[in-house]
């Protein structure tokens, strides 16, 4: 609820004081003598409100509309002292809720009812402000404890992340200690097998170019070393020919063709299928791995219905009654899913490529598992590491926010607020950010210090929202005033891309106004 600020009522007491003189100017109009407020002249008291300006600050003709820069004062007792323009003086106008500003009696003095609404209202603006002063209370006393939590858990996840560090730097030297020997032991054993491999490589290359020469013998019946179109079409008929009949009639159409070029031919083509033949028994093989470990729906035993229990009956949409299938009965059905999980399996398995894995032997296997345990146990100390060090950073940057001087604003942060308005939903998230129909028009920046250096916790400051259209980014600025419930009184945009709102909140209820002091101000 919105709290306004009362104007202090003042009653005027009994003076001998010039029409329309104001109160605080009382010591201008003292004895005969009548000296400007500037100071700039003086004159005889009988000069005052003669209805000529003497004075150049208006301050001799309180009462008339001479001066064009003269103030009455009205007093409204009952009400709330005034000062308004000599200008409206006497110009027929009721201005003073006393009508002390017309001559003649015409206006009603109608300050004593304006007081009684006015004290009506002061009493409830008490009785909101004590409302949201005793919240406040309850806020500071919550935001006070959780700030000690905050500070108990910060030098509780400092100290296990300071033990956590050494920790972490105590793997990371024996991971770092370890893994030289292990990494050279691998890229010798590599090597190794790479040179095992190479030779055994080699060797599978002299075997197949053996068999390719043996296979060339079939061909080359007048072993004269020239392969004939004849013998090349005789040799493509057999069934068991190494190069196939389409790929022999193609060579036919070249004419006589060397031994040695036929030779490396047949070799590829052998060496292809060894491929080949490696690859299906890999990918038997995987298949037949992954269906033992896969449990058969024939497997399945369901369970049966306790004995003595009643079975429902099934009806059909025809009327008739369905007979249940006894469950050794779908044996079959069982049979024929498995088949066809195993089809599907077959679709979409694949077989990568059969490489070579290096072996290696037991002293450099020992070496390996050292480093890789050393490289968990790092691993495992680093997580545990990263995870309290993020713990500590975000306790300390919720810490680092200011919740006001008693930590009365903590009560607000993780909550939102909305106004809704002709056009747009407004939503304020204190410490967060400010929305316009979810656009980001601010982002919680800091508290606005007065031009008197202090923080007095009544303006809140939200840059770095999304930027307009060819313009700065938008930014909010709040006004925080006292209030019995946390909610937006208004939100506008007073300049392009600029919004302001009126948030009230019990958290800036730091005192109620004594009830005496109203009265006795009435």
């Amino acid at each position: 609820m919105l709290l306004v600020c009362i104007t202090a009522l003042v009653v005027v007491p009994v003076l001998s004081l010039p029409r329309g003189a104001n109160p605080k100017q009382a010591n201008l109009y003292k004895g005969s003598q009548f000296q400007c407020a500037d100071g700039s002249q003086s004159f005889p008291m009988e000069y005052v409100n003669d209805d000529y300006c003497d004075c150049q600050d208006g301050s001799d003709e309180p009462g008339t509309s001479a001066c064009p820069n003269g103030s009455f004062y009205c007093v409204n007792k009952q009400f709330k002292g005034q000062l308004i323009s000599s200008s409206r003086v006497d110009d027929g106008i009721c201005d003073c809720c006393d009508g002390s500003d017309e001559v003649g009696g015409h206006c009603v003095n109608n300050c004593k009812e304006l007081g009684a609404h006015i004290a009506e209202e002061a009493k409830k603006i008490r009785r909101q402000q004590a409302i949201g002063f005793q919240t406040r209370l309850g806020y500071v006393a919550d935001g006070k404890a959780a700030k000690a939590r905050r500070d108990q858990d910060i030098a509780g996840f400092a100290a296990e992340h300071e033990k956590l560090k050494q920790e972490l730097d105590e793997r990371k030297a024996y991971k770092e200690q370890v893994e030289g020997p292990a990494k050279e032991a691998k890229e010798a054993a590599k090597a190794e097998q790479e040179k095992i491999e190479a030779e055994k490589k080699e060797a599978e290359k002299e075997k197949t170019k053996a068999a390719a020469e043996l296979e060339l013998g079939r061909i080359d019946k007048d072993t004269d070393g020239v392969i004939s179109p004849d013998e090349l079409l005789e040799y493509g008929k057999s069934e068991d020919a190494i190069l196939p009949y389409d790929e022999v009639s193609f060579l036919v159409e070249g004419g006589e063709i060397e031994s040695a070029t036929l030779v490396d031919m047949i070799q590829t083509q052998l060496i292809n299928r060894k491929t080949e033949k490696e690859r299906v028994e890999a990918e038997e093989k995987k298949k037949e791995e992954k269906r033992a470990k896969k449990p058969k729906l024939r497997d399945i035993v369901p369970t049966p219905a306790p004995a003595g229990d009643d079975e429902e009956d099934l009806w059909g949409e025809d009327g008739k009654k369905i007979e249940k299938q006894p469950l050794d009965e779908f044996d079959d059905d069982y049979e024929d899913m498995d088949d066809e999980e195993e089809y599907e399996d077959e679709e979409d398995d694949s077989v990568a490529p059969v490489r070579n894995t290096v072996s290696y032997d037991p002293e450099t296997q020992k070496l390996i598992d050292v480093f890789e345990e050393a490289e968990t146990l790092y691993n495992e100390a680093k997580n545990r590491h990263d995870g309290v060090k993020r713990q500590l950073e975000d306790v300390r940057k919720l810490n680092n926010i200011d919740f006001g001087a008693e930590e009365e604003f903590f009560a607000l942060k993780g909550q939102c607020f909305e106004k809704r308005d002709e056009q747009y939903t407004y939503k304020l998230c204190p410490f967060d950010r400010s929305d316009q129909d979810g656009t980001n028009i601010g982002r919680w920046d800091s508290w606005e210090i007065g031009a008197d250096g202090v923080n007095r916790y009544n303006v809140m400051v939200y840059n770095k929202g999304n930027s307009c259209w060819q313009g700065p980014q938008r930014s909010t600025r709040v006004e925080i005033i006292c209030g019995s419930e946390n909610e937006i009184l208004s939100a506008s945009e007073p300049a392009k891309c600029e919004y302001a709102y009126v948030f009230a909140t019990p958290a800036a209820c730091t005192k109620v106004q004594d009830e005496t002091e109203i009265h006795d101000e009435l």
